[in-house]
């Protein structure tokens, strides 16, 4: 590695991770030499866990008989009396089930966007990625871009857009106006919100794992800069 690219991505991974990430996203520096603040790498490796289970070993009901018997039922209280106590078959299976416990950290795809509470130290570094989980470590892989089912197309388009970067910021600290990426104008949150106001807004805004002010920031730059930013590749090891 050169000397000009080993300070770069110095450079880089002193700025907060959302920062870090980023910038080599826009300048094109890509994920040479990434490092990640153990805050975060925590909260990507919890991102991994999955409820711990067990697996039971249970009768298998004869359904063809229950349904049978059900029919014939003569009322309410007879056909709770079957579901509670179905034909068997005199055969068993084993069912795996959610139990309780912290969760365990395991391999494969990662949505922290599904989860009750999304973990911005996540959704705003890598978002959605897949991870190989050993003993030892967790190996994080994505593609780093803003390229999906969400966000604007024109924001890695390469198009100097003035009109969308002021309207976002407009959307963004003004609590009465929205900002529409489909059209790029300005409306009334009254016109739109369903019954909001400008404080749930707000409120809305601090909590919302990809709108915050700071990726609104982000992306009306986006809009400003005549530049077509190109996706990375991260291939990202953590230590257990």
């Amino acid at each position: 590695m050169s000397v000009v690219t080993r300070f770069a991505s110095d450079i880089f991974n002193a700025l907060p991770d959302r920062i870090n990430l980023f910038g080599r996203y826009m300048t094109g520096f890509g994920g040479d030499e990434l490092q990640l603040d153990k805050s975060t790498e925590r909260s990507l490796v919890a991102g991994t866990e999955k409820p711990p289970t067990i697996t039971i070993t249970v009768p298998d009901v004869d359904m063809e008989k229950h349904v049978q018997l059900l029919q014939k039922a003569k009322d309410h209280t007879e056909r709770l009396k079957l579901n509670q106590n179905p034909p068997l078959t005199g055969t068993f299976s084993e069912r795996t089930i959610p139990t309780y416990g912290p969760g365990l950290p395991a391999s494969g795809p990662v949505n922290p966007y599904r989860m009750g509470s999304a973990d911005k130290a996540v959704t705003q570094t890598l978002g959605r990625y897949n991870a190989e989980v050993t003993p030892d470590t967790v190996r994080l892989r994505d593609t780093y871009d803003m390229i999906n089912e969400y966000e604007d197309p024109d924001l890695v388009s390469g198009k100097f857009q003035p009109k969308k970067a002021i309207n976002n910021l407009i959307g963004t600290f003004r609590n009465d106006k929205q900002f529409e990426q489909t059209t790029g104008n300005l409306v009334d949150i009254n016109d739109v919100s369903g019954g909001y106001n400008a404080a749930d807004k707000n409120k809305m805004q601090d909590e919302d794992p990809t709108g915050s002010k700071a990726t609104q920031l982000a992306r009306s730059l986006m809009y400003l800069l005549p530049v077509k930013p190109k996706a990375y590749e991260i291939d990202y090891t953590i230590q257990r």
